[in-house]
């Protein structure tokens, strides 16, 4: 990678300026297939589609339709928006109904009973193959998290292997891109002084997204101070992203409406995505589940000084051990082509004061995602650098999930570094369902 960003260009004084974000949403993915579909009401009954379409009753047994002819077979491939990198571990079934996607954000169900006749996942290289086609008209989903693509098909015996090209396989980066039942989630982005996610999710061929400014001071409509103050806007994003150097984790550093109402989002199943020096807005508000460098007396269910975890010494580059199967073998296609010889990944960008992760909770089930060996002021080891939970709250309630990195998505190259192709897949993954317990 050639000219990556430098605090010191940015009038960065190393070790001394610790410019903090606001970090709102996601959480670990436990599950790398999306089992899930959307509820079907519940207090919220604003819908951004159509609402539930009903299409037909399943079959009791299936029967071919073709009788003693070959039985219908559909294959293909699901591509992300941008129409290029494959999507692993999506949701490909013949459906039944389409529940709508929520206005705000709702518990949904990690199940598909009674949602397909048939159902299928794909492969780490987007790859799919779907048997026990019902016959005549069907309604074929392609689905990843919040992302879904409809495509009306007709089965005929005569040709009974349907194949879905590179354009049909490809989900939406807008809401009826292809056709009026197409839906993609409602997104917040908050900039950051040293992190862009944005250009990731542009690069993903995502396109619907509001972006608030975080990086300047202010509390117009469109700051972060406004968003993480109103709950109920916040509430109508199903995917938060906080980049990397906002300028207002003060507001979350006390017992406060923006804390609450964070805290609050995930509860009801937002999801948070959170980068490196904007580890507060997670510390601050979940501070049982990750515990950070610094402020090694603080309980681990008392949040820790402000900025404590900002110890991380400049200039690494870190050979980082993917830990994750399906991430791993993605990472490894020659479309992404992202995995070094040696099956781990090289992560730079690192400078003074990056926010070093010391463990998660197993027991709340904290996943690591990747990790490598790190320095830090009076240590080294190795230690997580991308982790995620599903959030259960205190009285054991809840269906959210966060997601946290200690690196950086610059976004500058034509091609995505190997750290924003991880980035780039939990993107995706975060919106995949959470098995309520």
């Amino acid at each position: 990678p050639t000219a990556l960003p430098t605090r010191a260009a940015l009038g960065y004084a190393e070790g001394v300026l610790r410019l903090t974000l606001v970090a709102l949403l996601l959480a670990p993915l436990t599950a790398c297939t999306d089992t899930g579909t959307f509820t079907d009401g519940g207090p919220d009954t604003g819908q951004l589609d159509t609402g539930p379409i009903d299409l037909g009753p399943p079959a009791d047994a299936y029967v071919n339709p073709c009788g003693s002819g070959a039985a219908p077979v559909i294959t293909g491939t699901v591509y992300a928006p941008n129409g290029t990198d494959p999507v692993a571990g999506a949701t490909v079934g013949v459906a039944i109904s389409l529940p709508a996607l929520p206005a705000s954000v709702q518990c949904e169900r990690c199940t598909a009973s009674g949602r397909f006749a048939t159902q299928t996942f794909t492969d780490a290289d987007g790859t799919f193959r779907l048997e026990r086609i019902p016959g005549g008209d069907i309604s074929l989903v392609l689905q990843k998290g919040y992302f879904r693509r409809v495509l009306d098909l007709k089965v005929d015996c005569a040709a009974p292997n349907i194949a879905i090209d590179k354009a049909q396989g490809t989900l939406p980066g807008k809401s009826a891109q292809y056709g009026p039942r197409d839906i993609v989630p409602r997104i917040a982005v908050v900039t950051g002084v040293w992190d862009n996610l944005e250009k990731v999710l542009d690069k993903l061929g995502v396109a619907d997204k509001t972006v608030f400014n975080g990086k300047d001071l202010g509390t117009g409509p469109g700051s972060l101070q406004a968003l993480l103050q109103n709950a109920a806007l916040l509430r109508t994003y199903h995917l938060v992203f906080i980049n990397c150097g906002t300028q207002f984790e003060n507001l979350v550093t006390s017992d406060s409406p923006a804390r609450n109402a964070i805290r609050e989002y995930v509860r009801q199943g937002g999801r948070l995505f959170v980068t490196d020096l904007s580890y507060d807005f997670i510390e601050q508000v979940f501070p049982e589940y990750i515990d950070f460098e610094g402020s090694d007396g603080t309980g681990a269910t008392i949040p820790e000084d402000h900025n404590a975890a900002e110890v991380g010494t400049k200039d690494l580059t870190i050979n980082a051990e993917v830990t994750d199967t399906q991430l791993r073998d993605w990472l490894a296609l020659p479309e992404i082509n992202a995995l070094g010889a040696d099956k781990h990944v090289e992560l730079v960008g690192f400078k003074t004061g990056w926010t070093v992760a010391k463990k998660g909770d197993d027991t709340l089930g904290v996943k690591v995602w990747v990790q490598g060996p790190a320095r830090w002021i009076g240590g080294s080891g190795t230690r997580p650098l991308t982790m995620s939970y599903d959030f259960l709250d205190k009285d054991r309630q809840g269906c959210g999930r966060v997601l946290f990195s200690s690196y950086h998505a610059f976004g500058n190259a034509p091609v995505l570094l190997a750290q924003e192709r991880i980035l780039e897949y939990l993107m995706l993954e975060m919106g995949n369902c959470i098995s309520i317990k």
